[in-house]
């Protein structure tokens, strides 16, 4: 769950906090009948007040996603669809993501870190282990295209070159690193809402509409790079092409 402090959006604050948690829902990661944690615990993961939280439950409340019981708790109510997905395998030779022609990398952070919860999980490195947080922005001939953070672990991050992170493809400097090729990237797409940090990197209103890309890349079905990328709308377009094979 990301924090919703977004004082520059044109959405209320419950509504943004509201919208997270209705994600959650839909997205299944909280499923019907289960506990929401604690209005002072989702306000400090959220970063915002109380009020802010209850105002945003009882919202959804009335919509139907959430049942709140007296001295008991808050417990998802929605028994309709959730987010449907689709998965494609498409074999490829080149996993290289980024067109290179007039593509190039601002470099804006690379840090050691504790990895938030999904990224230990995904990355399955233990408890006390630290991770190479990367955040760039990727541009397109020399515009801000998308605002992206990775992470990889730590023994891999530290020999990454800041020098190399503005001119390449993160998955291709990992690579390089390994004695091992990437053998798998699977993608997510969604669409999201800008967030004050990363509208004003994209020179975007706060509040606008973004691609949401995450990629993890993975080697024999073990993850060493994970990223996730805010991509224009207005500049970037997905596009897949599906092939009949043919005898």
């Amino acid at each position: 769950m990301l924090p919703a402090k977004r004082s520059g959006s044109p959405f209320p604050l419950y509504y943004q906090v509201m919208m997270e948690i209705r994600e959650n829902i839909l997205s299944g990661k909280w499923g019907s009948g289960s506990q929401l944690p604690g209005e002072l615990d989702l306000a400090r993961r959220l970063g915002v007040s109380v009020i802010t939280v209850r105002q945003a439950l009882g919202q959804l409340a009335q919509e139907g996603y959430l049942r709140r019981e007296r001295a008991k708790g808050t417990y998802v109510n929605w028994k309709g669809p959730l987010r449907q997905s689709v998965s494609l395998e498409v074999p490829a030779d080149d996993l290289v993501t980024v067109n290179p022609s007039g593509t190039s990398f601002k470099l804006l952070a690379l840090d050691i870190v504790e990895p938030p919860n999904e990224i230990m999980r995904d990355l399955r490195i233990g408890t006390s282990e630290k991770v190479t947080r990367i955040t760039r922005i990727r541009l397109s001939q020399g515009q801000p295209l998308a605002y992206v953070t990775s992470y990889v672990p730590s023994p891999i991050g530290s020999k990454i070159r800041a020098e190399d992170l503005a001119r390449l493809p993160l998955n291709t400097i990992v690579e390089n690193l390994l004695p091992f090729k990437i053998t798998e990237v699977k993608h997510t797409v969604a669409a999201r809402l800008a967030e004050d940090e990363v509208a004003d990197y994209l020179g975007i209103p706060a509040g606008s509409p973004v691609l949401y890309v995450e990629r993890d890349y993975l080697h024999k079905k073990e993850m060493i790079l994970c990223s996730v990328g805010f991509y224009r709308t207005d500049l970037f377009t997905y596009e897949l092409t599906l092939k009949r094979r043919t005898r």
